[in-house]
Parts: structure tokens; sequence; C-alpha cells
């Protein structure tokens, strides 16, 4: 796999904020504070063209400040454009992505143009989901090990296991370690009825990974580990309990967590916003499909749709404080009246001015929500393309050692 995939470089130059003086050479026609303000507004894909310009440009676009401004100021999603129409837990998807001359490719789409700004090609093919944590990418792939990419170096690693549609690898980042885990599930019988998950985790070190799984401690309640469902936030692994017809009592919003450091589960889950706030007086509180789980900007989101009739409409709540259990409802938006009888979409990413970034799997396509306007639309992108999965990308485009125009697209 290689040191690649090791623990993730922190080091910081000795440029520090938007507003950092940046070196440039004596001959250059701007100032430097001029320069870096004129060079943070232009797209990814302009920056990496003007590198070859100068060798003050190149050192400018490829300090690691400069990048991590500029992908505050130009979000960008990572989705997997995947070219069949199929369910991911159909066996046609297997045939179809085994004989069909198109392959899964990783898009990076530029969420204030709507362009494709990157392409990664070598995506393993019959891939369904895709889990990101900075740079890194996780592939799931059908009837096949999965693999870890790192998109700054184009690294990547074997898991030399499988992983199933109904429960796609999750990987995960501790940001007091800086280590990079992989979480694997097994459904299994268990004495007296029933079944569980027997969890397993894999640790990327500086040494690009021991490659060992490690068994954890089952999880005290059934799991929900279909996308949509699970969520990493501050090194904790999120999930949503599975309420079979024979826990009347359970709540359909509790929430399983897990301690990725410690590799711990806790003890107790965590009420969701409705049975804790309305006390599960919401006429649709029961529905356990009604619900979903998301990461926003560092908080854990549920999202809660209520169908009544031919009307949808989706509550998006944030984890505000976890050991008191406290929700607020920060959205409450009217879906779109061709989703009425759809909940296979949730948010991957929220923008600075509020607007969401919702994935449909259903429709395949990456959409926006407006809040302020309280109007969709879909993120424009070349030749019609269908989006398997999205995620929000919180790593780097811009590398000292990677121009992928010339690479990628």
């Amino acid at each position: 796999m290689g040191s690649a995939l090791g623990r993730p470089n922190r080091k910081r130059s000795n440029f520090d904020g938007d507003d950092a003086p940046v070196a440039v050479a004596s001959d250059d026609v701007f100032p430097s504070d001029v320069l870096r303000e004129i060079f943070l507004r232009l797209p990814a894909k302009d920056l990496c063209r003007l590198r070859v310009v100068c060798r003050s440009w190149r050192s400018l676009t490829s300090d690691p400040t400069f990048a991590e401004s500029h992908s505050r100021r130009h979000p960008v999603v990572i989705a997997l454009h995947n070219p069949s129409t199929c369910t991911s837990d159909d066996e046609s998807l297997f045939n179809y992505l085994s004989f069909h001359k198109k392959v899964p490719e990783i898009h990076f789409v530029d969420l204030a143009s709507g362009d494709i700004v990157r392409r990664i090609t070598t995506v393993p093919r019959r891939s369904f989901h895709l889990s990101v944590q900075l740079d890194y990418v996780c592939f799931s792939v059908y009837k096949a090990p999965g693999v870890v990419l790192d998109t700054a170096t184009g690294e990547a690693g074997n898991l030399h296991r499988r992983a199933a549609p109904a429960s796609p690898f999750i990987l995960g980042f501790i940001p007091s370690t800086g280590e990079l885990k992989v979480l694997r599930f097994r459904l299994d019988f268990v004495h007296g009825g029933g079944y569980g998950h027997k969890c397993y985790a894999m640790t990327f070190d500086g040494d690009g990974g021991d490659y060992v799984w490690r068994e954890l401690p089952r999880p005290r309640v059934s799991l929900e580990l279909t996308p949509g469902n699970t969520a990493i936030v501050g090194g904790v692994a999120y999930f949503l309990s599975r309420v079979s017809h024979k826990e009347t009592s359970a709540e359909p919003d509790s929430i399983a967590s897990l301690d990725l450091a410690t590799e711990e589960w806790r003890p107790s889950t965590i009420r969701g916003p409705v049975s804790s706030l309305l006390g599960g007086t919401d006429p649709y509180y029961g529905r356990r499909k009604d619900f979903r789980l998301a990461e926003l900007n560092g908080s854990l989101v549920m999202v809660h749709y209520c169908m009544y009739q031919d009307c949808c409409l989706m509550d998006i709540w944030f984890l505000v404080d976890i050991d008191k259990g406290v929700w607020s409802r920060r959205y409450s938006v009217q879906c779109e009246p061709e989703w009425v009888h759809h909940r296979e979409f949730y948010p991957v990413a929220m923008l600075n001015d509020g607007r969401l970034v919702m994935s449909m799997l259903t429709e395949r396509v990456i959409r926006m929500y407006d809040p302020r306007t309280s109007t969709w639309a879909t993120v424009m992108v070349t030749g019609g393309e269908e989006y398997a999965a999205g995620s929000s990308h919180v790593g780097r485009l811009l590398y000292p050692a990677t121009n992928f125009l010339a690479a990628d697209i």
C-alpha cells in the first residue's frame, strides 16, 4: 500500500491564514498580497495551468496553506460516476459493470460552477460506494476486495476483504491521533434467533497500514449500515439502529456510536430529536425508513422525512450537545413533488451561505437546495452523468507534485 496511506501530513508552512504574505519573484508585476487574492478567486483548473508560468507562481499555488484557503472558497463534492442504472443490491449491477465498456470514475465537482475540475479514472470496476476522509477515498467493490486510494499521490491499497452492498466499508479519521481506520461489518446470526453484526477495523499507520483486520466488540444493537445511515464526526462513528418488528419499544431515531480511537462502543444509544424533543407524537415517528444520518461541517445531523399525503417535508436536526441529547432544527425543507415516495436522498455538504448539497440515490444526481429562495437545482455537470454516491471533499486539489490536468482529465 505504501507510506502514502499513512498518517496525513499536517505540517504547516510559514504562511498562516488567508491574509498571510507569500514570497514571489521580484520581477512579478503584482504585489504578493494582490497576486494571492487574485489566485484565490480562480478555479483549481485554471491555477494548475498557471503553475507553468514561473517558479514563484508554482511555489505560491503549491503552498499547503494557500491550498487550504483555496479549498474553503471553492467547495468541491467528490462523486462516484457509475454508468449503470441498476441499484447496488441487484445482481444485474455485477453483470452490467463486469461487461460494459464504461468503467466508474471519480469526479471532483466544483459547486460554484458545476464543472468537473478533476477526474480519476483509476477506479476499481464494480465500485458501488465510496467513503471519503481528507484526501483518501475508500471504495466498496461488488464481489471484490475493497480499495483505499490517496487522491493526492495516486497510491492505492487493497483491503483484502469484501463488503456487501448492505454494509459498505466506512473510512474514519481520528483528529486526536491523525489515524485513518476502515470499518467492516458482517451479518451474524445470534443464539436464540435474530441477527446482529460483527465489526472489524483496520488501521493505517505511518508505515502504510498494518494490513490486519481486528475484530471489535459487538455493537449492543442491530445497525443500519446502508448509505445515509452512518456518519463520522470527530473520530466517532455513528449508526442509526435497526428496529425489528420484535422491538416494539425501540426508538426508530436512536443512534449507536463507536469511538474509533478506543474501538469501544459507547454504553448507551443517543436519543434522536423526534423521540427526545417531540416525545414520539409525530404520526410518522415510528417509521424507521423516514430517518437518515449525515455529517455537515463537523456536526452530526439527523434528517427526518415527514410524508403527508402528497407533501414531503424534510427536517434537518443538528446535534448541539451529545451529553444532554440537545438537538436544534435548522432546516425545514419542502421536497420536490417527484420525491414524495422516495427517501433515498441525504445531505453531503453545507456551504458557507447555507445551501445544502444532496446526494439523490434514486435519481442518481447531485442536487442543491437554497434555503434563501426555497428552490432546488441540479449541480450541472457535462454529459448528463449518473452518480451512485457523493461526499464532500475537505482535502486539497492543489499539490506540489500533482498536476491532475495532465493525468486525470
